[in-house]
């Protein structure tokens, strides 16, 4: 497998020994990130990320060395100032939260991060702009996911963008005005964020791909897209992580990029189906002009400038769905590809959900086999559509009853559900003039509905179970563990009147349509394309040629001495060289004629980059 020098640092870690840099100085570099440093002085390397080397003592991550290991003139921005909501006109000020904010929380009940998802096409229709929803969501949830206003053609600043490009500058230019508020609320109160969304074929602005930041114009070569693709991954994820450490602690890196409902729509050859175009016919520009690289190439950037700490994740809808194609093993097969480089955490499962389509069984079985698969799982964007008639309240707790038990039966049986998000706060969104949704837990009063109740039934339900069955061990442990938030704006819209049952999924400005199969139960599942015909062999392994191909044999002298010039103080080059180095530790340990104790030597001998 072909394997970027940059990225084997978070590959081949586990050999190697920690770099000293300098002794300790009685300070700790990393813990600006609310990260500990290690105590240990031979604390493993496991990751090599743009801002510090990290290590593992007691499950947790900590900073190795005494110093942040990015460029000096290189840190990112303050915030820009937080709007006063004090002098906005709430508008749910009116609404009685009392019932909402005192007895049952989501958050405190669950087994896993409860998100909830922050409404609003522009800033002034934001959720954390109202006062009493930021109360119910501070008792209710420990995560939220901004709907829109974290996507590319939110905070990509086009004037800004233009100037730049004038002046010979392809790097981008962000805006985060639109998000400071929910982020510093999100930090003040221990809430988490889920950022969403780094890469989407849609609600990116086609300037991005074109020369001169212009829409007018052709779209630029390659080499210059990933620059700019790299200025805007780099400066999106250090803004949060250095303004608002441990807030975002998870990125959808890469949202729908696989497709199955067309065969023209996608590249088959890819083994995972990777998207060309929308349904209503768009170029997938990403693809255009990167290829179906341009996914491993994002998860390569986000790893390469994230904490080690924050999870990568791959987001998709209808991740159960099998015909006419098999989305679920196309979406494995892409995990699989990832996960060869350490790149990708877990998978979104956005789900949404019709009154006839997924059965809950049907949705289910995705659960199963993306843990058969050994992926950790996080249901992003949870919305199930409102049935009709006059019991249409009873109808749906009934339906969050059947998907709630199953999930926290899922839980119960092993499976890593680390996060649970409801794609909105309220029944009638009170920021928009008319809104006829009916899908979420509180409804335009933000008061419980009988869904909410059904899921808070099912939570303490189960723990009484586990209390029970604790306590009956003698090993009594009421602490609940949190591990990572939520997703994204969209609604379903299902045609009663069509005979194929269509479902609509509209996200935002994409729409796509889904036929389920008529007449089918159990749909029979194509055979799965073999993981090793979608990997390449690891022996392929290239290094960088500008500095010389490294040999598989183990010289005398063990390491390349260029690896050794670079100056004290320039971390960059050390840096390159040591992930260089750890090209050369990679195919040694590959290679069945060399003596691993050698190899084992060569890493230490690689860590030294770092000490001289």
């Amino acid at each position: 497998m072909r394997i970027s020098y940059i990225l084997l640092s978070s590959i081949l870690s586990s050999v190697f020994a920690r770099p000293r840099i300098n002794e300790y100085n009685g300070t700790c570099w990393s813990e600006e990130f609310n990260i500990p440093c290690c105590q240990n002085s031979d604390t493993l390397i496991l990751r090599t990320t743009y801002d510090g080397i990290w290590g593992m003592e007691n499950g947790e991550w900590c900073g190795i060395g005494n110093r942040n290991i990015r460029p000096i003139d290189d840190f990112p921005p303050s915030p820009p100032p937080i709007f006063d909501i004090e002098t906005f006109d709430d508008p749910a000020a009116e609404c009685d939260i009392s019932d909402s904010i005192t007895g049952d929380s989501l958050a405190k009940e669950a087994p896993f991060r409860f998100g909830v998802g922050l409404t609003g096409s522009y800033f002034y229709s934001s959720t954390t702009l109202s006062k009493t929803m930021r109360e119910l969501i501070k008792y209710q949830f420990n995560s939220m996911t901004y709907t829109n206003l974290m996507k590319p053609s939110y905070v990509l600043d086009h004037e800004a963008c233009i100037e730049n490009a004038a002046n010979g500058i392809e790097d981008v230019v962000l805006n985060f005005s639109g998000i400071v508020d929910g982020l510093d609320f999100a930090y003040k109160n221990g809430i988490h964020i889920r950022g969403h969304v780094l890469v989407w074929h849609a609600q990116t602005p086609d300037w991005f791909f074109k020369v001169g930041f212009d829409s007018e114009n052709e779209l630029v070569d390659p080499a210059t897209f990933e620059y700019r693709l790299e200025s805007y991954i780099k400066q999106y994820i250090s803004f949060v992580q250095y303004n608002y450490p441990g807030v975002v602690d998870v990125w959808d890196v890469v949202n729908e990029a696989v497709e199955i409902e067309n065969e023209t729509l996608f590249d088959a050859s890819t083994g995972w189906n990777t998207r060309v175009l929308t349904l209503d016919g768009n170029e997938n520009l990403w693809y255009k002009i990167l290829g179906p690289d341009y996914v491993i190439k994002s998860f390569r950037l986000a790893r390469k400038y994230a904490l080690p700490n924050v999870k990568l994740v791959y987001n998709d809808y209808n991740t159960f769905q099998t015909y006419p194609h098999d989305k679920t093993q196309a979406i494995i097969n892409l995990l699989n590809i990832l996960r060869e480089e350490d790149l990708v955490d877990a998978v979104g499962m956005q789900s949404y959900l019709g009154v006839e389509w997924p059965s809950v069984k049907e949705y289910v079985r995705g659960f199963e086999r993306f843990h058969e698969a050994g992926y950790e799982i996080q249901v992003t964007e949870l919305t199930i559509s409102a049935p009709s008639g006059d019991d249409w309240l009873e109808k749906q707790a009934k339906q969050y009853e059947e998907v709630f038990s199953k999930i926290i039966e899922c839980v119960n049986e092993g499976y890593n559900i680390s996060s649970v998000t409801v794609f909105g706060l309220q029944d009638g969104y009170r920021f928009y003039g008319s809104d006829s949704t009916k899908t979420r837990l509180f409804d335009h009063d933000l008061q419980k509905k009988p869904n909410y109740q059904a899921i808070m039934n099912i939570l303490k339900e189960n723990n009484g179970e586990v209390n029970n069955d604790e306590i009956n061990n003698g090993d009594i442990n009421n602490e609940i563990p949190n591990e990572i938030p939520n997703e994204q704006e969209t609604s379903i819209i299902i045609d009663n009147e069509n005979d194929d049952n269509e479902i609509i999924i509209e996200e935002d400005n994409a729409i796509e349509v889904i036929t389920p199969e008529p007449n089918i139960t159990e749909p029979i599942l194509p055979e799965p394309t073999p993981y090793e015909s979608i990997i390449p062999e690891i022996s392929t392994i290239e290094s960088v040629p500008s500095q010389g191909a490294v040999s598989n044999e183990i010289s005398d002298s063990f390491i390349d001495p260029s690896y050794f010039t670079c100056d004290e103080q320039d971390w960059k080059c050390k840096y390159e060289k040591s992930c260089l180095c750890i090209v050369q530790v990679t195919k040694c340990f590959v290679s069945s004629r060399n003596d691993k104790e050698k190899c084992k030597q060569l890493s230490i001998e690689c860590s030294k980059i770092w000490t001289l």
